[in-house]
């Protein structure tokens, strides 16, 4: 009988102790998760039947639902462009900040610089330059490949 209560008692705390949450990313996808934690615009979680420990952009994630509770939270606002003027509203990531995003392709362009001008001016200038590229084709995030004169290079990233 001993054994019995003990059995029930840890099967009842072990569900009251899972976190069970659900994202919902900006493409409409819904994924159940044991949330962990959201740290350097990443969100880390583990599946339902799983200890590995995995991660996912927060920009690709709308909300963090808690099914407990009944409570939502929101982890990223969903970025709309409209051409080629929003390129401030373009992020940069790095790669493993893309995690939940789609690859989009790849993006070159060139910047020669005006005499005099600094190295952190033509690195500025050239992300700029590509930011301006990707908001034109609609895309929201960038990594940058290659920022060096005549050889700017970048993979975009969207929804």
């Amino acid at each position: 009988m001993k054994n019995l209560f003990i059995t029930f008692t840890i099967l009842f705390t072990s569900s009251l102790i899972a976190q069970t949450h659900q994202i919902v990313k900006h493409d409409g996808e819904t994924i159940e998760i044991n949330f962990i934690k959201n740290e350097n615009n990443l969100v880390y979680y583990t599946l339902p039947k799983s200890a590995e420990e995995k991660t996912i952009s927060q920009y690709a994630v709308s909300q963090l639902n808690e099914k407990s509770k009944s409570t939502s939270e929101v982890i990223s606002e969903k970025i709309q462009l409209n051409g080629k003027s929003d390129y401030k509203k373009v992020v940069v990531l790095k790669k493993h900040q893309t995690k939940g995003l789609k690859e989009t392709g790849l993006i070159t362009s060139f910047y020669s610089g005006t005499k005099g001008e600094t190295p952190l001016s033509f690195i500025d200038n050239g992300e700029k330059r590509l930011k301006q590229n990707a908001a034109d084709k609609g895309s929201q995030f960038i990594v940058i490949l290659s920022n060096k004169p005549k050889n700017l290079k970048a993979a975009i990233y969207t929804y």
